[in-house]
């Protein structure tokens, strides 16, 4: 099950409102009933009773709001639990690091050797999280809060056109003490199948891109791209690139990536990646406690990519932030 879900359904029952719970969680309404639907369907019952002009839960709906609490909290002492046995079992390494990392700035910003570095290292852990989860789980902690036993959290964040007020505020984060560093600015490429008429050409005007379906993430770029090309345009809001990656490779589909992954996605593929007109900009950066970003396991990390996208600022597929 979709952990992100379940966070979901507590904020529709808490707003008894799509709409504002979408915005609490920085995703389209679209996508929030998506969420819904989806999480209906897997637990085989209605959460919730959608009348013309309101949104009730269901009996179901209600009797369900503490268990998912319950499963969101278990979650949590989880995480927490298993990150004091690894800094047990790796005492005298120093504070192990939590990297948290939006799903396209992971698949298009980090290089291979970057990769290995963070699944090899004993103090420098991974997972895979949307803005929004990020934004809570930094906000879950502070400087005075933090211990020896519990891994620091650095979020590895992408924004669009820097609608960085829809990460919930860096002015939030940093009142907090935490510190956003931006690392470069790219923009996206459309992602065709390598057999498609679109590969032929080098540059796609919006004509070209709406010929196909679109796959989208489910995060703010399916906003981004319904107000660019409609909603009716995008077939599919997911997650998973390898579904989208799937769909694009059939040629059902075409999909979005940073033009940076031209650099660090190598390799036998069935797409490639082709200009737009009118393209749009995506910002990457960091966002944790100055003392975690300065720490040996992360610079560590920074090392390597600084080597690897200074070697290629030539590019022009993207500028590095100051």
């Amino acid at each position: 099950m979709n952990i992100e879900y379940l966070h979901y359904f507590l904020d529709v029952a808490k707003t008894k409102s799509i709409t504002r719970a979408a915005k609490l969680n920085f995703i389209s309404p679209q996508g929030m009933s998506r969420a819904m639907n989806e999480l209906e369907k897997e637990l085989g019952c209605e959460l919730l009773i959608r009348y013309p002009n309101k949104l009730a839960l269901s009996p179901v709906g209600e009797e369900l709001v503490p268990k998912a609490a319950e499963i969101i909290d278990g979650y949590a002492e989880m995480l927490e639990f298993a990150a004091a046995k690894s800094r047990v079992l790796h005492a005298g390494g120093g504070r192990s690091v939590q990297l948290e990392c939006q799903n396209i700035a992971m698949l298009a910003f980090l290089t291979q050797e970057a990769k290995d570095y963070i699944f090899e290292s004993r103090d420098l852990r991974f997972r895979e999280s949307q803005n929004s989860q990020i934004r809570r789980d930094l906000l879950a902690i502070s400087a005075s809060e933090a211990d020896e036993v519990c891994p620091a959290i650095i979020g590895l964040t992408c924004f669009f056109n820097q609608e960085r007020s829809r990460f919930g505020g860096i002015d939030d984060l940093e009142a907090k003490g935490f510190q956003y560093r931006p690392y470069l600015k790219t923009y996206d490429k459309v992602m065709v199948c390598a057999r498609s008429p679109l590969a032929e050409k080098d540059v796609l005007s919006d004509e070209d891109v709406i010929s196909k379906p679109l796959v989208s993430t489910n995060t703010h770029l399916y906003s981004l791209l319904s107000k660019r090309y409609g909603r009716d345009a995008i077939e599919l809001s997911s997650a998973d690139f390898s579904l989208r990656r799937r769909m694009v490779e059939c040629d059902a589909a075409v999909s979005f990536l940073p033009a940076i992954a031209s650099l660090t996605m190598l390799g036998e593929t069935g797409f490639v990646l082709r200009d737009m007109e009118r393209s749009y900009e995506v910002e990457i950066g960091f966002v944790g406690m100055q003392s975690d970003l300065e720490s040996a396991c992360f610079q560590g990390l920074m090392r390597i990519l600084d080597g690897f996208y200074r070697d290629h600022v030539d590019s022009g597929l993207y500028v590095l932030c100051d």
